[in-house]
């Protein structure tokens, strides 16, 4: 959670305009980021931060390389990287205890996912997924051979309905899906909330799978509440995956991990992620980065984080004042998911998500991401979303020509 004093401070130098190193954006930043698309375009699209990671991290990275020796890393991750991650879960997610031996490395938080989908079905097995929610949720379970069951989101308030999420429960159902903080909508789930979703899965023994990739990235006064804190019958339940990725930008060095219930489910999920066959696994390289983050980064990632909530709130104000944008604070998360209502220039038509993407690609030479089943599921029609872990900047940039295009 960001220390309070940071928004009372001058904006931090680390991210201000002049940071941004756009010309190794322009290089590096694929997933339909920088590097994907024209020199004249803004790219508001992929979550990832813009700016380059903490002084640390580089230098224990080049230290590490200094040595010269890259042998095998132990399958479940280095002893000193699981060691930061349990600290992390204890001291900033309010877990009363988590030992290493619960830990499992992974090669980012998507592939955590995907190896607790496979841990927790047996093909044509049922899965509860929010929709609109990140489509990793569904790659994962279908990968796995199981079905997906959508549990949708009001769109207003972007709360689900108790009711609703009973009525989803089958003989075949093995797995609640839970993304808090939520992609896209930026909601912070309550103790109450994410309560209703552990209660069920106590009573119909199903597995969750947590994913809290965000939960450094949560704007006062809003407090972020780690599910398996919730009690002992969720926690035994619970399996939370987390990433590098977001807090740290770390992407490129794809690094995360499972926290498991216990050292006994730990090692049944890394056996599910082939890992010790070395078909998969973690870069040490990357661990060490992340140990390093972990350690030492977090003064970044706070600056960072206050950075973000000024982005936030300058966002929002803007979009609220262009005709045809509905948009909801996001209490979490640097995305912004508005509704978005305009018609066809040149047939008075109202425009669906991808053509509006399209059309603010080619008008406003602006990326987003649309709306789209593909992206987010079928609840995600009419909204966009964009990203503001940028500078002010181009963070503007972007807004003129959303506006500029939407005018036209």
């Amino acid at each position: 959670m960001i220390a309070a004093q940071y928004l009372a401070t001058e904006p931090d130098a680390r991210f201000a305009d002049a940071a941004v190193p756009m010309s190794l954006l322009r290089e590096r930043a694929h997933n339909l980021r920088w590097a994907t698309l024209p020199p004249d375009v803004i790219a508001l699209t992929a979550a990832d931060p813009d700016f380059a990671v903490a002084a640390p991290i580089r230098e224990a990275i080049t230290d590490y390389v200094r040595g010269g020796v890259f042998s095998y890393g132990p399958p479940a991750g280095l002893p000193e990287f699981r060691q930061a991650c349990a600290r992390v879960l204890q001291r900033r997610k309010g877990w009363w205890s988590c030992e290493p031996s619960q830990i499992v490395a992974v090669d980012s938080a998507a592939a955590g996912m995907l190896h607790v989908a496979r841990f927790a079905l047996a093909p044509g097995d049922e899965a509860i997924v929010f929709d609109p929610v990140d489509f990793i949720f569904t790659s994962a379970v279908e990968a796995a051979g199981g079905v997906v069951r959508r549990l949708p989101l009001d769109p207003q308030t972007g709360r689900f309905s108790t009711e609703a999420l009973a009525g989803l429960v089958t003989a075949r159902t093995r797995l609640l899906c839970v993304c808090n903080p939520h992609n896209p909508t930026g909601r912070v789930f309550s103790a109450e909330e994410l309560r209703a979703l552990g209660d069920l899965a106590v009573a119909h023994d199903l597995w969750i799978l947590n994913d809290e990739i965000w939960s450094d990235i949560v704007f006062a006064p809003t407090h972020f509440v780690s599910l398996p804190t919730l009690g002992d019958a969720i926690a035994d339940r619970t399996i939370t995956v987390h990433g590098l990725s977001k807090t740290f930008g770390l992407a490129g060095l794809r690094v995360g991990f499972i926290a498991a219930p216990s050292a006994e489910v730990a090692r049944e999920l890394l056996a599910a992620s082939l890992a010790s066959s070395t078909m998969t696994g973690v870069s040490t390289l990357s661990q060490v980065a992340a140990t390093a983050a972990y350690s030492h980064c977090w003064d970044w990632a706070d600056g960072f984080v206050a950075h973000l909530h000024r982005q936030r709130d300058h966002a929002v104000a803007r979009l609220a004042r262009i005709p045809g944008i509905e948009v909801r604070v996001p209490e979490g998360t640097y995305v912004l998911f508005p509704k978005v209502t305009a018609r066809d220039p040149r047939t008075g038509a109202a425009m669906g998500s991808e053509a509006l993407a399209a059309h603010l690609l080619e008008r406003g030479r602006v990326a987003v991401v649309p709306g789209a089943s593909r992206w987010f599921g079928p609840g995600a029609e009419g909204h966009l979303r964009l990203v503001f872990s940028t500078s002010r900047a181009i963070l503007d940039e972007g807004l003129d020509r959303i506006a500029h295009a939407l005018a036209s």
